[in-house]
């Protein structure tokens, strides 16, 4: 595929790193594997999570305390906003050309009014300043047009003659923020806080949570005792003023010491032992002795009837089929689960911790107990281009007849597995767009994998997958990550992005879809690769192995 620029593209993937936890004692985090379930923004950056405007990097990272780039942040505004990426003829800014990763998003955004250059550059890889976080947020979500709002506020280091004073106070006036201590203006904003004032501004519900990543207060154990629990744990056991590794340890407990269980907030589990109450991570703690004893079990059924995973950021579990019901704790994305009962609503029973439990069924996928998630699976292959249109060409290589071959391989091993495959071609033959969308839905596919390589200037290389929001966003994500991850491990591509965009038969396709970019065909090293023996093999076996990936666990 010829390289367009992209809509709406999500964060730039980062390199991954292992956050150091300090201290060697056993406990972890939940969530994202960086942001714990009590992380003063926690609420906020699962918020922007399921509404596809931001979301972590491959290894479940979301870096918090990192600095954000303008160039981030003006994709994650237009994605909060719902804008679709603007294509100019003539680039806005001397800066950001064309082919960079989040051109359109910051055309847009500036088309829109909310982002502004100095001296006509952009500067889009710096930091974005906690100043401007407060006038873009002002300018997108509240309708401010100019700097002055009248008035005051009273953040030590922000007086009245301050150029972004009148943004500033539209956040404190819209409980946003509150106005005291220091705001620290010029300081780089981190991604928890850009997050924090982007979901406030979006959803009111979340705002009046204004607190900082303040040490949580000793709060007084309650009275209803849910176990008798038994540390085992082959070092020290942090107990902790609140449930995450972000709050500061009160004393630690030794393998073997039993303590009694009071409350579960995520994967952490409120306490109270030798030292008083506190917070230790549940993996830790064995439960010796169930204090509640009034579950009828005579009536639950002894074998599963289905394997689940969690999809969602996530997930309440209660003790009763519905909202109305007490949470018993929650179950964090990728934590698999076993179906018990399905009730008349959208309700299953599971086992939590050893107790019968509910949960929702909308954030879970299923699968027969241990059967091949994709036997019986209906997914359409789609070889991009054909015919009288090649595509992408470079370095001797023309993308139809590229991804044909791909295609029909990756059709092949894919029937092995059990999967009803429908190709948009398996010839040299052209569909349109409209067309391939139509095989697809007609199909009533459960996924839809489109294969291209791609063109733009010599310097672009990599690997890079694509889905669009519209229809089964984080499914849609997932797929693509399962492949790009695939195609980049078993190809040798470098990593380029997987990103949300406006392309026409995943835009328009309703099942999870992907549309793949092998890589550039203009881009001599690319080109090399996919021109050795067995690279279509390799790359039809990464492309299976993706969507393995996404369907099995």
């Amino acid at each position: 595929m010829k390289a367009k620029i992209s809509y709406v593209l999500m964060f730039a993937v980062l390199a991954a790193f292992l956050p150091v936890l300090g201290g060697n004692t056993a406990e972890a985090s939940d969530r994202y594997s960086d942001v714990s379930s009590g992380y003063w923004a926690a609420e906020e950056i699962e918020y922007l999570a399921e509404q596809g405007v931001a979301t972590g990097d491959e290894d479940g990272h979301f870096r918090p305390n990192e600095s954000l780039t303008r160039g981030q942040a003006s994709v994650m505004m237009t994605n909060a906003l719902g804008e679709e990426g603007l294509y100019a003829s003539v680039p806005t800014f001397s800066d950001v050309e064309e082919d960079f990763w989040a051109y359109s998003s910051i055309e847009r955004a500036a088309e829109l009014g909310i982002f502004q250059g100095n001296n006509g550059e952009f500067n889009p890889n710096g930091s974005i300043e906690k100043a401007q976080v407060a006038a873009v947020v002002a300018r997108a979500f509240f309708g401010q047009e100019s700097e002055d709002a009248g008035g005051s506020v009273n953040f030590d280091d922000i007086d009245n003659g301050f150029w972004a004073k009148g943004y500033i106070k539209t956040l404190v006036d819209n409980d946003i923020i509150d106005d005291e201590g220091n705001f620290e203006p010029n300081h780089a904003a981190t991604r928890a806080e850009f997050s924090a004032y982007l979901a406030r501004a979006m959803n009111e519900d979340l705002r009046g949570q204004t607190g900082g990543n303040e040490e949580q207060p000793d709060e007084e154990v309650g009275s209803d005792l849910l176990y008798e629990g038994v540390v085992d744990a082959n070092t020290p056991l942090n107990v902790r003023t609140g449930p995450g590794t972000e709050n500061s340890v009160k004393y630690t407990l030794n393998d073997g010491t039993k303590i009694d269980v009071y409350e579960q907030v995520g994967n952490w589990l409120k306490i109270s032992g030798h030292g008083g109450e506190g917070y230790v991570h549940g993996n830790y703690v064995t439960n010796v002795d169930e204090v509640d004893s009034d579950q009828d079990n005579s009536n639950k059924p002894a074998e599963p009837i289905a394997d689940a995973k969690v999809t969602n950021s996530t997930l309440v579990v209660r003790d009763g089929p519905s909202a109305s019901y007490d949470s018993v704790g929650r179950l964090s994305q990728g934590d698999k689960v076993q179906i018990y009962e399905e009730t008349n609503g959208s309700w299953v029973l599971i086992k939590f911790n050893g107790d019968w439990a509910y949960t929702h069924s909308g954030y879970l996928k299923e699968k027969p107990v241990g059967e091949s998630a994709l036997t019986g699976k209906t997914i359409v292959i789609d070889p991009g281009h054909g015919d009288h249109d090649p595509g992408a060409r470079g370095n001797g290589l023309v993308e139809k007849n590229l991804v044909l071959d791909v295609a029909l391989r990756v059709q092949s091993k894919l029937e092995d597995e059990g999967v009803n495959v429908v190709m948009t071609r398996t010839d040299d033959t052209f569909v349109t767009l409209s067309g391939r969308v139509s095989i697809a839905e007609r199909a009533n596919a459960d996924s839809f994998v489109s294969i291209h390589a791609n063109a733009a200037s010599a310097a672009a290389e990599g690997a890079e997958t694509f889905y669009d929001s519209g229809h089964k966003a984080k499914e849609s994500r997932e797929l693509a990550e399962s492949i790009q991850n695939r195609l980049v491990r078993e190809t040798g591509m470098n990593y380029r992005r997987v990103a949300d965009t406006g392309f026409y038969v995943i835009r328009n396709t309703t099942m999870p879809s992907t549309l793949i970019e092998l890589g550039f065909v203009t881009n001599a090293g690319d080109a090399n690769r996919m021109k050795r023996s067995g690279y279509e093999n390799k790359a039809a076996e990464a492309v299976v192995n993706g969507i393995k990936d996404y369907y099995e666990w």
